[in-house]
Order: C-alpha cells, then structure tokens, then sequence
C-alpha cells in the first residue's frame, strides 16, 4: 500500500469504484481499502469477483471479518472473458460494468488467461482508468504457447495488454532481496518477490 500511495494510485480512488478480478479471498482489495483508511481517502465501493464460488464464500466472510458495511462492497461471480451480468435498462448495464479502479493480484497461472483477463479490463473501466496488475512470474506454460512468453513473461504481458488498449503507465518494483523488512522475512523467503512487479495500466 505504500508503494501506491507514493506512486499516487490510492489518490485516484477517492469515491470511486474498484472492481477486483480474480479476488479469490479477497486480500487485494481489502488491502487497498484498509490502506485507503489509513490514508482517509476512501473509494465508494469494491466489488469483488471470481469464477469460483467457494473462493467467493471466504471472500464474504473476510469481509465481515474485516468490518466491512454492506454498502462498502459487493461480491459477483464473474468468468473473465464474458459479459457482466444482464441487466434490464440497459443505461443500468452500462453504469455497473464500468468502475473507476481495475485490480487483479497474482491471478496470471496460465498464460492462455491474458487474453480473457484483458478482455474483461477493458470492458469493466471507462477510458483513461487505471488497472493495476501485481504480477508474480509463475504462470504455466501449455503446449502451443507462443515462445516470447517464455523469454519474456513480463512483456509479453504487456503486449498482450496494449492489444486491448491497455497502455503501461509505470512498473513498480518490490525491494531487492536484501533490502526487505525484517517483518516480511518472517513470513516469506528472500526471492519470494524474485522478478515480480505491480504493473500499473492505463485504458486509451
């Protein structure tokens, strides 16, 4: 959270709308709540999504663990690569695909997911909104997949993202190994965060 905020992404979500993909428990976006908190600039609502209800069902329940109020957030599931949920009006449909603030955490395991995950970004936030990726290189490579990702996984993440009009707007970097606090180290080894980056994009 304070690598964000002094790169100025919790700034712009002051009242907004955060939609989570691929939230799984839930912890990137209570992590940029809980930071925004502390920082009093707090977004108006995170909806979090995932393909899998179980993992939904612990992302409720840390929510209520979390003291969350039921107009702070939402919880949807979502297949990245398909529509939003239907709606009547379709004004209606329009304003809740679009939120202010993308966020997907370590969700990348395959390498055949960019092109669905993308694929949903570009739906869900309006142009010139943000989407923040934290990217941990562990994605699976399947037969067929295209060697560049296997030379380069990082950019060949961002090429696939700027095919969906996902420009880099910075890429930020955790700590070097030896440099990390104490507390992290009691919970990770040194090379946990080895070639990981929070990937910051803009919609054009």
């Amino acid at each position: 959270d304070e690598i964000l905020d002094t790169d100025g992404v919790l700034a712009q979500i002051e009242d907004g709308r955060i939609i989570e993909l691929g939230a799984g428990t839930g912890i990137g976006g209570l992590s940029m709540t809980v930071a925004s908190k502390d920082r009093f600039v707090m977004p108006q609502m995170v909806c979090y999504t995932d393909a899998d209800p179980a993992a939904l069902d612990v992302c409720r329940r840390n929510c209520d663990l979390n003291s969350l109020l039921p107009d702070e957030y939402e919880i949807e599931e979502l297949t990245w690569g398909e529509e939003f949920k239907k709606c009547d009006d379709a004004d209606e449909k329009e304003m809740k695909m679009m939120f202010d603030l993308a966020l997907a955490t370590d969700v990348l395991y395959e390498i055949d997911l960019c092109g669905p995950l993308f694929t949903t970004v570009s739906q869900s936030i309006p142009v010139g909104a943000i989407f923040v990726l934290s990217h941990v290189p562990r994605a699976c490579y399947n037969e067929g997949n295209p060697p560049e990702a296997v030379e380069n996984l990082e950019q060949y993440i961002m090429d696939r993202a700027q095919e969906h009009g996902l420009v880099v707007e910075k890429v930020i970097r955790p700590p070097s190994p030896d440099n990390l606090d104490e507390e992290i180290l009691e919970w990770c080894s040194k090379d946990a965060f080895r070639d990981s980056a929070v990937i910051v994009f803009r919609r054009m």
